[in-house]
């Protein structure tokens, strides 16, 4: 009984593990795998309490304050809709997935799960499943054939998640073990990719993410693991990214970065501001500010639903078209977007959604288990790419990429307390 226990448990990790390779090529798939296998956690997690210690595995500050963070953020739209008076069942479903995960996350700390064995693998997959799917697939071209895009991933999401699992492709080299001559291969082929994709979809979102995890890299590979940086494989995939990045420069973003910056340095502070790339981002903030000043804790909820009062000082910056932007596709800012909608308590939430985690998996990266560090370095990569794109982007508006980055957050949090935290209950 406890071995089929056991293989039920690892069909279900695999099953999990499959997120990425079709995220941006089927609709609703991450939400599926997160709503289909967080019944099937939660069934084996509640089977198997009879043989576990329910308070090893839902104890501890860390288990606490993960899933606090993944609680956060439908609790902070409830506290805002009782203060505004106002409840709208829509505002809950992307944050709803934050907290279906809690179960997956139970899951894992009872299992052990081990998240960067399988995502080291379906990740890099996922972008070659993607760059086939563009070359026998017709895309439409909703966001102009200049931009690459599926039929219902846009070019920002598209960008960055591709850019998020390239870098993770080439971090994941001998993550957990030296890796054959043909992994090597095919993890460095997979972070090509992902540099490719993300040219092709004409997005900058996230690429300031990639001098921190080279950082990242630099260190895990000559402090973390107490080894010397320069060997082959190192040296090969630092030659590669040294390449693809100079590559980008010139072929991608070195106009459009000197065009950002005369947007920024020609940007007006007086009269009605102009609409432009980075003009209106800086509108956008100035908007909110103003905004959060008014309604500090409640917030305004879906601004796309409309808003009631504006101060008259934000009619003297901001243009109609900046106002409708702000107001219909959000502050293009996922913290500052959030904030706006549930005031302070969203604030809160949209903080906690990438530091705690990013707190833990720099923690742990410290640790004498080999398969925490991997994890770590992993989630590390993960969350800082997440984080830096939603500096430009709602990252979770769409609730394909909120599920995506709940079970994929929570099975890296799990993967990195589990096992030091059992071991510390049993001794």
């Amino acid at each position: 009984m406890q071995s089929l226990q056991n293989i039920n448990n690892n069909i279900l990790k695999i099953y999990l593990s499959l997120t990425p390779l079709f995220l941006v090529t089927i609709s609703s798939w991450s939400s599926i795998i997160l709503i289909t296998g967080s019944i099937f956690a939660f069934g084996f997690y509640f089977t198997a309490l009879k043989k576990i210690d329910r308070k090893k595995h839902t104890s501890g500050l860390n288990v606490i304050l993960i899933i606090s963070t993944l609680a956060a953020p439908f609790l902070s739209i409830i506290l805002s809709s009782i203060l505004r008076e106002k409840f709208q069942w829509s505002d809950y479903d992307s944050a709803s997935r934050f907290l279906i995960a809690i179960v997956i996350f139970l899951f894992g700390i009872n299992t052990n799960i081990n998240a960067s064995k399988y995502f080291q693998y379906t990740i890099p997959a996922s972008l070659f499943i993607t760059v086939l799917h563009q070359l026998f697939f017709t895309q439409p071209k909703f966001w102009g054939i200049d931009r690459m895009s599926t039929y219902f991933s846009d070019p920002l999401v598209f960008g960055f998640t591709s850019l998020t699992f390239g870098l993770t492709s080439l971090v994941s080299i001998n993550l957990i073990s030296k890796d054959k001559p043909i992994i090597v291969a095919f993890k460095i082929i997979g972070f090509i990719i992902g540099i490719y994709l993300s040219i092709m979809s004409g997005s900058r979102t996230g690429w300031l993410a990639i001098p921190l995890v080279i950082l990242v890299f630099i260190n895990y590979h000559a402090i973390f693991r107490m080894r010397s940086l320069i060997t082959k494989t190192t040296l090969f995939s630092f030659i590669v990214l040294a390449i693809a990045i100079l590559f980008t420069y010139s072929a991608n973003s070195g106009k459009r970065m000197l065009l950002a910056s005369n947007e920024f340095l020609n940007y007006s502070w007086s009269g009605v501001a102009p609409d432009t790339s980075i003009g209106q981002r800086i509108t956008f903030l100035r908007i909110a500010f103003d905004m959060f000043v008014i309604h500090p804790f409640s917030g305004y909820g879906d601004t796309s639903k409309g808003v009631e009062s504006l101060s008259p000082k934000i009619y003297s910056y901001a243009s109609p078209e900046s106002l409708r932007m702000a107001f219909n596709s959000g502050f293009h800012n996922e913290i500052v977007t959030n904030t706006i909608r549930y005031g302070v308590a969203g604030l809160v939430s949209s903080i906690s959604i990438f530091v705690i985690p990013l707190v833990l998996f720099f923690d742990r990266i410290q640790s004498e288990d080999s398969n925490q560090k991997a994890n770590s370095l992993v989630g590390i990569v993960f969350t800082i790419c997440f984080f830096i794109s939603s500096c430009s982007t709602e990252v979770f508006d769409l609730k394909y990429m909120a599920s995506f980055y709940a079970l994929t957050i929570t099975m890296l949090c799990a993967s990195v307390i589990s096992k030091r935290e059992t071991n510390q209950k049993s001794m």
